[in-house]
């Protein structure tokens, strides 16, 4: 007997041990705020639809907008990204970018980041503005009891799009010194590539792995141990386009994947729909259906090649050796098909998905309590559909 109840109290303890901060922790306080990445282009005005990146942002207001939005790169255009939060979340609703690799490949959207944040100034609460070259594209800000870190991993030390993902000495210099100035409870540092790249959590797909921060092993290094150094919470990422969650020696990774609704626009249902709309455009110009199409091939080739590629309308070993001639007859198939609907269009649907291996869309909802942090993944079904919330993280 007095074995069972030492035991019990044993276990109790140790339980005890491991959930004091869950038992404690009163989220209704917490301040909240929400996480998206690498929506790219599908926030311009083709994409303006429920099942791209402004369903991701109506859903994120569905399940509460929270203080603000962080997104770890790659929003390219910016100036769409923005649009798109503004128009569902508020004109007054703040958004902090870090910048990622496309935006900064073209120079009229890495100068829309800089006037966005023109002198670190322009954004809500900033409280450091970055090194000389990188002004506006790195910073740091408060909010209540967490300090967040935009690092710009393309700054080489002189200007702000010199680098390729190498955190070099003076950008770890200047995080060190902003890391070693707060006083706050929580700390997030995000910027766009990971330490390294983690599988997708529903379908292992690996991205990037070995060309993200782990290119630069010794510079990848010092920065993970300044996070560890300093007590970070959590290191937010993207560009991998895979939703994860990781601890890296002392340090969690998390990278809420992609924001776009459906991956690709080679998707069955994004391809029929914009054929749909060329066709009957085209119809009132006196084209004939089959003209469209090969007009559609034209402009649009690598999007048509990848469909019937997944899609297993065309026999050939890749998308890109399939011959122009081929995949005209694999398109009008392709649309036929589609639009007869039934098991012809089911079919086509689940092979796609079946052999693309793209991922679902996701957001993170992130609540910063007095102790701990909680976060929320939401996922759609891979298909542009509704978001759930697929797992709860606690980060202590």
């Amino acid at each position: 007997m007095r074995g069972n109840t030492l035991t019990f109290l044993l276990l109790f303890f140790f339980f005890i041990s491991i959930f004091p901060v869950l038992a404690q922790e009163n989220w209704d306080n917490a301040l909240v705020f929400n996480v998206t990445a690498d929506m790219r282009y599908y926030a311009t005005e083709p994409y303006r639809n429920s099942q791209h990146f402004w369903g991701a942002v109506e859903a994120i207001k569905k399940v509460g907008k929270g203080s603000f939005m962080i997104v770890p790169g790659d929003v390219d255009p910016p100036q769409a990204v923005h649009e798109v939060i503004t128009n569902v979340l508020g004109a007054d609703y703040p958004w902090y970018p870090a910048p990622g690799n496309h935006e900064l490949d073209v120079p009229e959207y890495a100068e829309w980041l800089r006037q966005y944040n023109k002198n670190g100034t322009t954004l809500p609460n900033i409280v450091r503005k970055g090194p000389p070259g990188s002004e506006e594209m790195m910073y740091s800000f408060d909010w209540q009891n967490c300090h967040f870190i935009a690092v710009n991993q393309y700054y080489d030390g002189k200007i702000d799009t010199g680098a390729d993902g190498n955190l070099v000495p003076e950008l770890l210099a200047w995080l060190e010194d902003d890391l070693r100035a707060t006083t706050k409870n929580h700390i997030f540092v995000f910027g766009h590539e990971p330490i390294i790249a983690m599988p997708d959590m529903d379908n292992g797909r690996i991205r990037h792995q070995g060309d993200s921060l782990d290119k630069y092993p010794q510079n990848a290094f010092h920065f993970h141990q300044l996070l560890l150094n300093y007590n970070v919470t959590a290191y937010i990422c993207g560009h991998t386009h895979n939703t994860s969650f990781s601890n890296i020696n002392g340090i969690w990774q998390i990278d809420p994947g992609h924001a776009r609704g459906i991956e690709e626009d080679s998707a069955p249902n994004v391809l029929f729909a914009m054929l749909l709309k060329f066709i009957e455009e085209k119809k009132k110009t006196g084209m004939t259906e089959e003209m469209a199409l090969q007009e559609y091939y034209k402009s649009n080739e690598t999007q048509v090649k990848k469909t019937l590629f997944y899609a297993r309308l065309d026999s050939v070993d890749s998308y890109k050796k399939i011959m122009a001639e081929s995949a005209i007859l694999g398109l009008n198939r392709f649309y036929q098909d589609y639009k007869q609907g039934g098991d012809a269009k089911e079919k086509i649907i689940e092979a796609f998905w079946a052999n693309s291996g793209y991922t679902k869309s996701s957001f993170f909802k992130i609540y910063a309590g007095e102790k701990s942090v909680k976060v929320e993944i939401y996922r759609d079904d891979g298909r542009g559909g509704d978001y759930s919330l697929r797992q709860t993280l606690i980060l202590d």
